[in-house]
């Protein structure tokens, strides 16, 4: 299996010089490029989500050809190879929003059949109690490409006239050595009853059901003001790209860290708690974004790149298990439905976000110095959205849970009683979760003793 992860992780590094076209700094920066407002912006920011209503249908292709290794590919090649065409029509002097619109849009089509197929395949592929550990390790070394990625693209934007063109030629070169790589992987077959299984089925599942509603919502929540972080640091803060890479390259350090502590936390204290965790901070995050201007912004930037870190490593590993986990088999089209729903909720959360920024963009406030961009008020919202997606959550059953404050209390008291570089050992989990355990039962213990002696006294 070493094998098959090593090529399970290049593959993922080579496909982040198209992904990362697709969001972040130089996804805004190319966006503006091509003359997008802020409303135009939240709905492009919303396409690559919202196209995933289309992995419904992925289940067709799969049951009809079973090569799911080959799909993938297929679906990935016609995805990135038609993103990259935005280059023709910048030779071309059509920098246009509706060009840039159309085929973002086309790009993210194929790229929602590639996603279900994938995750039918991996979920084959991948022992459930090795998932964490797995996935963990492949974002770890993501989080260094993502660093390496993005301070190349930033300079090349930064420092050349064409810098726009020659990263879209480096995510070509990507999206190839991706492919390559991704033919080494085993096409395994699929653990799967029958023809499949029928849509009246999933809908009938309560549970996989909770799930899905959650990531409605939470998708919701999250494209509200995904579009306009960097939008109010290249626009409103006239911030560089390169300053910008250099907070998301500690960003991706940080992650790497985050993604090695939640590896192996995952799959002992279950995926559910660790989204908890994450979600709860990933509001935190986007409430501190209210006070993001001028004279605070050096400051932070820095504790959003270190805080952001910890939080969306928990998300992105522990939202990426959880459907594999709910799900009862490996049939694509409970992907299908769970992205078709984060592709609803993108919808709704882009137009409501875009509406609102646009209402906000011409809001300015300055108290006794303090600066207050209109975007500044819509992350503080997001904040409110993105904490109460937490209580739908929590209505999903899984085999493996332990409350949220219970492992947050757990976490703090062992961090408190040992030094902070014993958190990043190996012996992290094991001993967390004995000395955090040990702890509530004496406290539980101290507590049904003294009931006890109460009862006896009266």
């Amino acid at each position: 299996m070493k094998k098959i992860y090593l090529f399970f992780t290049l593959e993922g590094f080579f496909s982040l010089f198209y992904i990362l076209l697709t969001q972040g700094p130089i996804f805004t920066g190319l966006a503006m490029f091509f003359n997008l407002d802020e409303f135009l912006l939240s709905l492009t920011a919303a396409i690559p989500p919202m196209m995933q209503f289309f992995q419904l249908f992925a289940t067709f292709f799969v049951r009809r050809y079973k090569k799911r290794r080959l799909l993938v590919n297929v679906f990935n090649g016609l995805s990135r190879f038609a993103f990259a065409s935005l280059l023709v029509f910048i030779l071309l002097g059509k920098k246009i929003p509706l060009v840039f619109i159309v085929t973002l849009a086309i790009s993210q089509f194929f790229a929602a059949f590639s996603g279900s197929t994938w995750a039918s395949w991996m979920r084959d592929l991948i022992p459930a109690g090795e998932r964490g550990k797995a996935f963990g390790t492949r974002n770890m070394f993501l989080s260094l490409g993502n660093a390496f990625i993005i301070y190349l693209y930033s300079l090349l934007v930064d420092n050349f006239s064409h810098g726009f063109e020659m990263v879209l030629l480096i995510s070509v070169a990507g999206t190839i050595l991706s492919i390559l790589f991704m033919n080494k992987i085993p096409d395994v077959p699929m653990k799967m009853s029958g023809s499949g299984i029928p849509m009246k089925v999933i809908l009938k599942d309560n549970n996989f059901m909770k799930l899905v509603f959650f990531t409605l919502y939470w998708n919701m929540a999250v494209t509200f003001s995904s579009a306009f972080y960097h939008y109010h640091l290249l626009k409103n803060l006239g911030i560089s790209y390169t300053y910008i890479s250099y907070m998301m390259i500690m960003n991706n350090f940080v992650a790497v860290l985050g993604y090695r502590i939640w590896r192996k936390v995952s799959d002992r204290v279950g995926h559910r708690t660790v989204a908890e965790f994450g979600i709860a901070l990933a509001a935190f995050v986007s409430g501190v974004w209210f006070f993001m201007n001028g004279a605070t912004y050096f400051h932070l930037l820095i504790v959003d790149a270190v805080l952001s870190a910890v939080a969306w490593s928990a998300i992105n590993l522990s939202l990426t298990v959880l459907p594999m986990e709910v799900a009862f088999e490996s049939d694509p089209i409970f992907f299908g439905v769970n992205a078709s729903a984060a592709s609803l909720g993108s919808l709704a959360g882009s137009f409501v976000g875009g509406l609102t920024a646009k209402f906000l963009s011409g809001v300015y406030v300055k108290v006794h110095g303090f600066e207050v961009f209109g975007l500044q008020i819509l992350f503080l919202m997001a904040a409110v959205f993105r904490l109460s997606s937490v209580l739908l959550l929590r209505r999903v059953k899984v085999k493996k849970y332990i409350p949220l404050r219970e492992f947050v209390f757990n976490t703090v008291f062992v961090t408190l009683r040992k030094p902070v570089y014993r958190v990043f050992e190996k012996t992290y989990v094991s001993y967390l979760l004995r000395r955090g355990g040990e702890r509530v039962r004496k406290i539980v213990e101290r507590s049904k003793r003294r009931k006890s002696d109460s009862d006896e006294q009266g």
